[in-house]
């Protein structure tokens, strides 16, 4: 199926740095269990690995969480607030100070690695007003770009600056041949490599490979708490009508199924990389990792589907990581955030950068069971209005204050203008709690433990409150090791 224009190397060799492929998913949940229809890829890295159970990401949103895993930075301090240029995604401050400054070009400034990225990159990378497909960002050997956000087909790649149209390829399948063509090369095996593969699945339009169209015919979402239930004490935005509809739950069954479809080529790659990997001789010495951007919902508090909210369906993802020198089938309970990837990259890498805003959790890639810890990770949003995004048959048509509002999603509207929360998610081998602040001093606050879902809004005593609020704020202004800030209960 994937066929090579190179010829194989049967022969690694044995360096003293390991190497790593970093698969990113677009928009996988944890909680809704699209893992559970990933079994090559339970196979060959969950079970020959680590399995954070308690990952998060900064950001809820791609062009955000992006910037954030690429760089080690949050969002506030490599300013990308949205997937617009004018929020930051992809626009003149990110390519001029901060792409400079990201994983792939530290690995090769200063490790001297050889480096590739295929696939997705950030939502506004290759149009018009970011430096078009030309534009290829520094620090890739081999780059392989999408312009724009995810598709399935009829999508140009940057092929090391120049565009080109793919119109019946399937993209998923396209990046793994052109992985398979860079694992080919002598150069790459004979020196240590750093590989992003950044497939569509499962993001909208939620296309799945011909091959794996007919999976799954009876798959159902998830109808367990909190699907379909009409919140209370949550940000009015969550409690928009309307209901969702015994009829609609259809349309939701065909999003999941679809959303599960599209794995399956990614499930498919990881294997072909794996088997790759060994026939070469270094999957031993190689750091295989896949995790996501962002969560989703599907019919989670009557919301249709998206992300952009602070529950844990659109910020609990998953992160599998395999490699040198880690146990077998481990659950670790350690918490880790999508700004501690880069840093624990280069720590593996053994390059030193003292300005991320996250922390290494190398340490806790080698342990069979998770030491007590306590660990605080900031999630920030900034929502956005667009009344260009609102179906003018919405009875909100007139609200300039909302977006993403459309008929096929009962005009429930995604996204406002005072959406805009922080979170701060305070974690110990004893406890899980939330505390959020919406725009307007709103607040929801969760006792994840007891309530998981997220059912019932804590009413806290105002020295909590303000205790929990000078830890967010110090959050919210910190940058470098100001942002490792522990807490105590």
């Amino acid at each position: 199926m994937f066929n090579c224009l190179c010829v194989s190397v049967f022969v690694g060799l044995t360096h003293a740095l390991p190497n790593f492929v970093f698969v990113l998913t677009d928009d996988q949940d944890l909680v809704l269990r699209s893992l559970d229809y990933m079994n090559k890829t339970t196979k060959l890295v969950a079970n020959e690995g680590v399995t954070f159970t308690n990952f998060f990401v900064n950001s809820p949103i791609c062009c955000p969480s992006r910037s954030t895993i690429l760089t080690g930075k949050y969002a506030h301090n490599c300013h990308v607030y949205n997937n617009s240029v004018e929020g930051g995604c992809s626009g003149p401050e990110w390519q001029k100070e901060h792409e400079r400054a990201s994983v792939a070009a530290i690995l090769k400034s200063k490790g001297n690695y050889r480096t590739f990225y295929a696939g997705k990159y950030l939502n506004q990378y290759g149009e018009k007003n970011t430096g078009g497909v030309k534009h290829a960002p520094e620090g890739y050997d081999w780059w392989l770009g999408l312009q724009g956000n995810s598709k399935y087909y009829n999508y140009t790649l940057s092929i090391n600056g120049t565009g080109q149209f793919f119109e019946n390829e399937y993209l998923t399948d396209q990046i793994t041949k052109y992985a398979l063509d860079f694992l080919n090369q002598k150069s790459t095996i004979e020196s240590n490599f750093f590989m992003m593969l950044a497939p569509p699945a499962c993001h909208a339009p939620f296309t799945p490979a011909p091959r794996h169209s007919n999976l799954f015919p009876d798959l159902k979402t998830l109808r367990t708490l909190p699907f379909n239930v009409t919140p209370v004490h949550k940000h009015w935005l969550v409690q928009m009508p309307p209901e969702i509809l015994p009829s609609d739950v259809t349309v939701l069954d065909e999003i999941y199924k679809n959303r599960i479809r599209t794995l399956q080529a990614v499930d498919d790659m990881v294997e072909v990389i794996i088997n790759k990997l060994q026939e070469v001789n270094v999957l031993s010495n190689t750091y295989f990792i896949l995790a996501s951007d962002n969560g989703f919902h599907i019919g989670q508090f009557t919301q249709p589907w998206d992300k952009r909210e602070p529950y844990e369906s659109d910020i609990h993802v998953p992160l599998l990581i395999r490699g040198p020198n880690i146990s077998k089938k481990v659950l670790s309970e350690f918490p880790v955030a999508a700004v501690d990837i880069l840093p624990t990259i280069l720590d593996l890498a053994k390059i030193e950068k003292k300005d991320s805003d996250g922390q290494s959790f190398k340490d806790e890639l080698f342990r069979r069971e998770s030491p007590p810890f306590t660990k605080n990770i900031l999630v920030e949003y900034w929502g956005e209005a667009d009344s260009s995004s609102i179906d003018p048959q919405c009875p909100w048509s007139f609200d300039n204050e909302l977006s993403q509002c459309v008929l096929d999603a009962w005009c429930k509207c995604q996204d406002s203008r005072n959406n805009t929360y922080s979170c701060l998610v305070a974690l110990s081998d004893h406890s899980k709690f939330k505390f959020c602040v919406f725009e307007g001093g709103f607040i929801e606050a969760y006792n994840l433990v007891e309530d998981p879902h997220e059912m019932h809004n804590l009413k806290l005593q105002k020295i909590e409150v303000a205790h929990y609020y000078s830890i967010l704020e110090q959050f919210k202004h910190c940058e470098g090791t100001s942002c490792l800030i522990n807490y105590k209960i």
